[in-house]
């Protein structure tokens, strides 16, 4: 069954049932299927490919499902992207519609300037509209479900369209895997250019339950808002649960309601699940790996804090029964199977980089190098470029990273090179108040565990981690911190 068929089928059997809590307001599914047919039944079937320019509001996820039920390409157009990155988006996606939030009507000015013959519609006015919806809207079907864009190497933002049989794919084998049903209460705390936002929307309304958008204010701190509306069920990066560890918001027994808990988005420490596990024992803890490229996630791992472990990081588990992983001669990743995209967005030089054929089998080289272990678990080492070179030896950070953490009981750490080019020495970032006997106490653990070339030269502590509008660490600000 399609994805459009089986929101369809949400909508007729959870009508009214809540399906979003969005800024204090609860929208059923039958609130959504109307509204978004009244924004479908406004746009042109020549409408293929569509920008939505709006920002975790009923709005931006009406517009979705819009798209969604009349097979159009939707592009989340991120409103807290420069000018520039953004123009760059449209270009690529050649969009012939753009609906934004009534809120970024003057970011709209901005871009209907740069691009005059792009209709731009208010998603607001479209739902003020009083005329009587056409509840089944005739399709106008494409091949590319929704395109994401990733950062370039050359900084051009890299489109990745995902087809409608690679989310497919992926939310048939999810529903199975994640069985939901309309009493759960599901967090939603990603940016919707984030792919990780896709899973939230979709798993949950396929399978009648709540979605729950946490607001702004909540979304690093959300303890308060899991706790008040009793959610059962959360999905962040393990950034968030570090920040919220930081806070002292995993306390013993923090969360009873939570049934389960998924990371993913980037290694998830062995130390923070386990604390997650005491704050929220009742919950499974699931870590989810799987890049943009191979639509969201293609690798599960239920953490077990009753099995001992001198692994830093949880495994990323088994690939999906109908995925398949497996490595090349340095140890990189490679991906394949049915939820693997067919390519980037008009731009040949990354899409030979990217896929690679082996055994007559198109594979996505997924940038992350990784061991095999037990039971065809997979381990998660390092990114390729994280890689740095110092002295002549190759360095993993991330291995800096994890002894450092590991040392001072501190997720919230980074170390990164420099300069970024010809990087000379490492510097250590540490989010906690400065403590000058704490930083030589750890350059010494260091100088005991690792090469002499990969201990960091400096230490610098920060308030707090910067990080990017997918909850990453992000690196290039902390960067820009060493030249001040």
């Amino acid at each position: 069954m399609q994805l459009n068929q089986r929101l369809r089928k949400g909508f007729d059997l959870y009508s009214k049932n809540a399906a979003i809590y969005v800024d204090n307001t609860y929208i059923t599914y039958e609130q959504l299927d109307i509204k978004s047919t009244y924004i479908n039944d406004n746009l042109s079937s020549q409408f293929t490919s569509v920008g939505i320019l709006d920002y975790r509001s009923v709005g931006y996820y009406c517009a979705v499902v819009s798209c969604v039920l009349s097979s159009r390409t939707f592009v989340p157009l991120g409103t807290k992207l420069p000018l520039n990155r953004l123009i760059s988006i449209i270009e690529q996606s050649q969009l012939s519609c753009i609906l934004f939030g009534s809120q970024y009507k003057e970011l709209y000015q901005k871009l209907q300037k740069r691009f005059p013959r792009v209709s731009f519609l208010c998603i607001e006015e479209l739902l003020s509209l009083t005329s009587q919806p056409k509840l089944h809207s005739s399709n106008t079907k494409t091949d590319v479900a929704y395109i994401l864009f990733t950062s370039g190497t050359t900084g051009t933002p890299k489109g990745v369209p995902i087809s409608w049989n690679n989310l497919d794919s992926y939310v048939t084998y999810m529903d199975q895997f994640l069985p939901l049903t309309p009493d759960d209460r599901v967090s939603q705390v990603f940016d919707p250019t984030f792919d990780l936002s896709i899973h939230d929307m979709f798993i949950t309304w396929t399978q009648g339950a709540c979605l729950y958008v946490l607001p702004e204010t909540a979304l690093f701190a959300p303890s308060k808002f899991i706790k008040q509306h009793e959610l059962t069920i959360w999905f962040s990066v393990p950034s968030t649960a570090s920040i919220m560890s930081k806070l002292g918001m995993l306390k013993k027994a923090s969360y009873p309601s939570l049934r389960i808990s998924l990371f993913c988005g980037e290694a998830l420490p062995t130390a923070l699940a386990d604390n997650w596990h005491k704050a929220a024992y009742n919950s499974k803890i699931i870590n989810l790996y799987g890049p943009t490229e191979a639509t969201i996630a293609c690798s599960h791992y239920e953490y077990n804090p009753s099995e001992s472990t001198s692994e830093v990081y949880v495994p990323i588990g088994t690939a999906f029964p109908h995925m398949n992983f497996c490595t090349d001669k340095n140890g990189q990743l490679l991906i394949s199977g049915p939820q693997v995209f067919s390519g980037y967005l008009s731009n040949t030089e990354h899409h030979s980089a990217s896929l690679h054929v082996k055994n007559n089998i198109q594979h996505y080289c997924s940038g992350d190098l990784v061991r095999s272990g037990p039971n065809n678990n997979w381990h998660y080492v390092s990114r390729i470029d994280a890689q740095v070179k110092i002295q002549g030896y190759r360095v993993e950070l991330a291995e800096i990273n994890a002894k450092s953490s590991e040392f001072l009981n501190n997720a919230l750490v980074q170390t990164i090179a420099i300069p970024k080019n010809q990087p000379q020495s490492l510097t250590i970032f540490i989010c906690a108040p400065a403590d000058k006997k704490v930083a030589d106490e750890l350059l010494t653990y260091l100088a005991q565990q690792l090469p002499h070339y990969m201990v960091p030269k400096k230490v610098i502590w920060i308030d707090s981690m910067p990080l990017n509008s997918n909850g990453k660490i992000d690196s290039n600000t902390l960067h820009l911190l060493t030249e001040k």
